[in-house]
């Protein structure tokens, strides 16, 4: 059986993860196992729907096997959550290919751009370029110029970008698993403008609050499972987190992941200004730091996620999904798998220190996930979640 993984936030599922996924099949993929984000993500806020509400979008629509990024990695920049999600699959033991969507549809440009990153020239020209107080993507793609122009004009979009980390991540790792790469079509990411049946998951996420025109960008089953879905926002721990920041110095903040050169002293000061979180990200913000690194930094410092947990190995594979196919694969890599597979929270107890410390950082963002909900929640449901079977 050929299997084809794919690493992805679905937040939420729409008509070009669907194109993804046909794409892989039509490439010779028979079983698709997708690594999704859970109930945060990268952009450093809460998911529009739960994980289990993605979980089934995505096994209703081609996935056979959906299985969790931790809380701790899918809350990370490029390289650490497309390392993770690498070794997840590579975990596995029987996924052949890593697919994915990117902005110029070739694996031997994205292939090239890794490669140039990766070799000793480059890192004496990124630290001269970032001693000009640029941020980290712009030192590394100036560097990058000075060596391969071709290469650099690839990591100026944001799916290249991620494509070079995956494949960065699978030379690293090593393994049989090679990257496979087809060309986004549509509406670019993050777009405000819709092509046709494709918008960008931010345009999708921004009609459903707004009451705008979004069921058309996404399978129709999806549709209507979102339909009767509460929606997640952070407006429902705004003042919990400025409280948090209002409370706390930089030196706490510098524990959070992602933190240099002294950001936590500009974001303490701004949560004392600060009256709402756009106005802190704003004042926080500096040419090195992006708006998005502010926001997973100030989340990740709320949910009490520290750079010292970013270090650790994904300790195992959880599984929140799957097919009848999809059963089938899980029972193949229970002989192949590198790493322990979880069906049941109650199995983790069973594990080492780690793997506690990373699922209770789950289990945190998974009660905290609940806050930002219509309906608040009890606490405990990421220890009760059994899988979706379809």
């Amino acid at each position: 059986m050929n299997t084809a993984g794919i690493i992805a936030e679905y937040n939420p599922f729409h008509n070009g993860h669907a194109y993804l996924i046909q794409k892989a099949k039509e490439a010779g993929a028979d079983c698709i196992v997708a690594v999704m984000s859970g109930n945060f993500v990268q952009r450093g806020e809460p998911a529009l729907f739960s994980h289990p509400i993605r979980t089934r979008a995505a096994l209703m629509n081609g996935a056979d096997l959906v299985l969790q990024l931790p809380v701790i990695y899918a809350l990370s920049g490029a390289q650490s959550f497309a390392g993770a999600g690498v070794s997840l699959l590579e975990a596995l033991g029987c996924v052949d290919s890593l697919v994915f969507g990117s902005e110029c549809g070739s694996t031997e440009k994205i292939t090239e751009a890794a490669i140039a990153l990766s070799g000793e020239e480059i890192k004496p020209l990124i630290s001269e370029e970032l001693s000009k107080g640029i941020s980290f993507a712009s030192a590394r793609e100036n560097a990058l110029r000075r060596i391969s122009p071709e290469s650099a004009d690839i990591i100026r979009t944001p799916n290249n970008i991620l494509g070079v980390e995956y494949v960065s991540a699978i030379r690293r790792i090593g393994g049989g698993m090679k990257a496979v790469t087809f060309a986004r079509e549509g509406a670019e990411h993050d777009s405000a403008k819709a092509c046709g049946y494709s918008a960008s998951a931010s345009m999708i996420r921004e009609n459903f609050r707004n009451g705008a025109k979004w069921r058309k960008y996404v399978p129709e089953n999806a549709a209507e499972l979102y339909s009767g879905a509460e929606t997640a926002d952070i407006s429902g721990i705004e003042r919990a987190i400025l409280y948090r920041l209002r409370t706390a110095d930089a030196r706490e903040i510098s524990q959070a992941p992602d933190v240099s050169e002294g950001i936590e002293n500009r974001i303490a000061s701004a949560a004392v200004q600060a009256t709402s979180l756009e106005e802190l990200y704003s004042l926080a913000k500096t040419k090195r730091y992006s708006h998005a690194r502010i926001r997973r930094i100030v989340l990740n410092f709320f949910l009490g996620i520290t750079a010292k947990e970013l270090e650790i190995p994904v300790p195992y594979i959880r599984v929140t999904g799957f097919t009848e196919r999809g059963a089938g694969l899980i029972r193949a890599a229970r002989e192949t798998a590198r790493l322990p597979i979880i069906t049941k929270a109650a199995d983790i107890r069973l594990l080492g220190e780690e793997a506690q410390t990373v699922f209770s950082a789950e289990c945190r963002a998974g009660d905290i996930y609940s806050l930002c909900l219509p309906g608040v929640r009890p606490c405990g449901d990421e220890k009760s979640f059994r899988p979706i079977i379809l």
